[in-house]
């Protein structure tokens, strides 16, 4: 080996120092090791905090039921879906399904109470943002909550949305919260399935809901209605929207009424039958929206005519004979 090999790294006195490094202060070292081990300790005790000063102790952290979701519409939801649209089952199957399925609330980033400053090239800055859950305005001008099956389904609707994980009472809950009485499952695709207030309250409180038109707490409060009508001869209850797409009202209640009422004898019957209507519970609870259609025995629908009810008032165009 060169000497130069051997002398490598060696000091001018041969002890092993390195005349080019700065002499260490072991005794200063020494005298900190208490502090950092006491720091360590404190970082890793039950006293640590988060960044907001909360203690950590005394906290529990709940498993994350999506951990493995890839996204997709879940089956048993699709299933439902399929065959609600080639009318093997009703809505309340529909709603059933929802209940329980994994479903997906978009966020959207918006602009946060510190609003925009002016950049130096006049461009707007934004100070903050915040990202909140969406609202959108129905067709009848009642706000709805857009929720998701899939991620595919959500991406349609705004590729800026991200999904938040959640399952339907959940989902209803916080629609409930908000007042929202509407909630649109995959808005702009063939899925999409509408789900009205009553159905919401019902998945919010974990009870069965049932159609209207087949809800026998329903039917018997519309027979009720027309008992000292005489000139109410029948009313019946078939579906306003059947393919659940906020098209139409709710409930169609089909008023069979005598031959020759005036239109001021017509008006009256219809006042009374509205005002028992917004005050019967079963009706004002179990239905969302309704359309009237009044017919005159001995016609044929062609000859019929129809009007509308939102639970607080009547209006439309009435049959005269």
């Amino acid at each position: 080996m060169s000497p130069g090999a051997e002398t490598r790294g060696l000091g001018a006195d041969g002890t092993g120092a390195n005349a080019h490094e700065p002499e260490i202060d072991r005794a200063g070292v020494d005298a900190h090791r208490p502090i950092v081990q006491r720091s360590l300790a404190d970082m890793s005790g039950v006293t640590a905090t988060d960044s907001a000063g909360t203690p950590w102790a005394g906290r529990r952290f709940l498993s994350n039921p999506h951990t493995n979701d890839d996204g997709r519409m879940p089956e048993p939801l699709r299933a439902v879906l399929a065959q609600f649209h080639r009318g093997e089952v009703d809505q309340d199957e529909v709603v059933r399904e929802f209940a329980r399925s994994r479903l997906l609330v978009p966020l959207l980033t918006e602009l946060g109470d510190g609003g925009a400053v002016v950049g130096a090239h006049g461009l707007a800055i934004d100070k903050s943002q915040e990202l909140s859950i969406v609202t959108v305005t129905g067709p009848e001008g009642r706000r709805a909550l857009p929720t998701f099956s899939s991620v595919e389904s959500m991406a349609r609707w705004n590729r800026n949305a991200r999904p938040v994980p959640s399952d339907g009472v959940r989902v209803a809950l916080a629609a409930a919260s908000d007042g929202t009485e509407l909630v649109v499952l995959d808005p702009r695709s063939d899925t999409e399935f509408v789900v009205r207030r009553p159905a919401l309250w019902a998945i919010g409180q974990s009870r069965e809901w049932q159609v209207p038109w087949r809800s026998e707490l329903v039917r018997s409060a519309f027979e009720r209605s027309i008992e000292r009508e005489l000139a109410v001869l029948a009313v019946s209850l078939m579906p306003g929207d059947p393919q659940a797409r906020l098209q139409a009202p709710e409930l169609i209640a089909r008023l069979q009424l005598i031959a020759g009422l005036t239109r001021g004898e017509l008006d009256a019957v219809t006042e009374r039958l509205a005002r028992r209507w917004a005050t019967d519970d079963a009706i004002a609870e179990g239905v969302d929206s309704l359309a009237v259609q009044l017919v005159t025995a001995g016609l044929d629908d062609s000859e019929s005519g129809s009007a509308e009810w939102d639970g607080s008032e009547f209006w439309g165009e009435g049959l005269v004979q």
